[in-house]
């Protein structure tokens, strides 16, 4: 089997410890490092554990197994998103040779048929139809309340669950999402103490942003980006103006439109701007850049307005949304057609 010792110590301790709950670990937090690695190890090509990356992995994800079975060179050269749900299951890797260059364990990848049952796809389906709405919400929201994600399966599901029962799907699946008892609140990962006092407080004044399902349903993608008339003329400038020999057009849009976001200043902007092949001529050029930049701030949903941008809150007509016709496919991924699925709900 894979040395997959060799690949563990390059994690953290809290890391190794989220991936021995997540395969099975029990007392992990008594154990040194290396037995904590070397049960890890021992874990990872048991079928319970498989069965439950099968069920909790994102769909990209599982795309990257099921196509690694058939083909294993597809299996090597992977972006961290192709293989994200495997990758915090312990059952994908990080190149040692080669930064952001990930790979599925050989063993991992001639055992997707044995987990590849029906049975088990309908089981996913519904597990990952439920996750999907609580992902939606995070990546919308940021923090949310324990009652909002009750509310939420009630208005796009139809279905009556509980706080214990939302709080326990959470608990079961691999992915980092804090718990908050204390605030009967759910928080995204990597939001720092700083920043969620910060949120928390400003959310108090908004209502939820509770788009039409076929919109909301897309946030469930981490990298989607509601992207706005302003967004789309940033990304026109950006193909214009910036050396698209270092990266992508896209690739080059979303790191200015991530500088913008996370508020950085407009000096270390405009440095980022020069370096990525461009020096504005003139203060009158920079500052019509610089407007751009702001339409698009303006446009841009955020956490603290609970979904909204500030263009939302100053208009009375939100724009209109994403309409799903009652034959197409459920947007859930249920595969059954919207009508006799998540339209029922409506």
């Amino acid at each position: 089997m894979t040395n997959t010792a060799a690949y563990l110590k390059k994690y953290d301790l809290e890391d190794l410890y989220q991936l021995a709950v997540n395969t099975g670990v029990t007392d992990e937090k008594a154990l040194e490092r290396d037995e904590l690695i070397e049960r890890i190890s021992d874990n990872l090509l048991k079928e319970e554990v498989l069965e439950y990356a099968y069920l909790y992995s994102d769909d990209a994800a599982l795309d990257s197994w099921q196509q690694g079975a058939k083909d294993r060179e597809f299996g090597e050269n992977l972006s961290l998103t192709d293989v994200y749900g495997l990758y915090i299951m312990g059952l994908a890797y990080e190149s040692l040779n080669e930064e952001d260059n990930f790979f599925i364990l050989e063993e991992v990848l001639g055992k997707f048929e044995t987990v590849d049952t029906e049975e088990n796809r309908e089981a996913r389906t519904a597990v990952q139809r439920q996750l999907n709405l609580i992902r939606s919400a995070l990546h919308l929201y940021g923090v949310v309340e324990f009652k909002q994600i009750v509310h939420l399966f009630k208005k796009y599901y139809g279905m009556d669950v509980t706080i214990e029962e939302v709080v326990d799907l959470v608990n079961r699946s691999p992915y980092v999402i804090t718990v908050n008892e204390k605030n009967q609140e759910f928080i995204i990962d990597d939001m720092t103490d700083e920043q969620y006092e910060i949120i928390r407080s400003a959310q108090q004044k908004y209502k939820y942003y509770e788009p039409e399902f076929g919109k909301f349903i897309k946030f469930s993608n981490p990298g989607y980006i509601d992207e706005s008339t302003a967004h789309e003329s940033l990304k026109k400038w950006v193909s214009g103006h910036l050396n698209t020999d270092v990266a992508s057009d896209y690739e080059l849009y979303l790191h200015v439109l991530r500088m913008v976001i996370s508020g950085r200043k407009r000096e270390d902007i405009s440095g980022e701007i020069k370096n990525l092949g461009h020096a504005f001529e003139s203060k009158a050029e920079e500052d019509e850049f610089f407007e751009l930049i702001r339409d698009v701030v303006r446009q841009t949903r955020h956490f603290q307005y609970r979904g909204k941008s500030e263009a939302d809150l100053g208009q009375k007509t939100i724009v209109k949304e994403v309409k799903v016709g009652r034959n197409d496919p459920c947007p859930c991924g249920s595969g059954k057609k919207y009508k006799k699925c998540c339209g029922k709900a409506v």
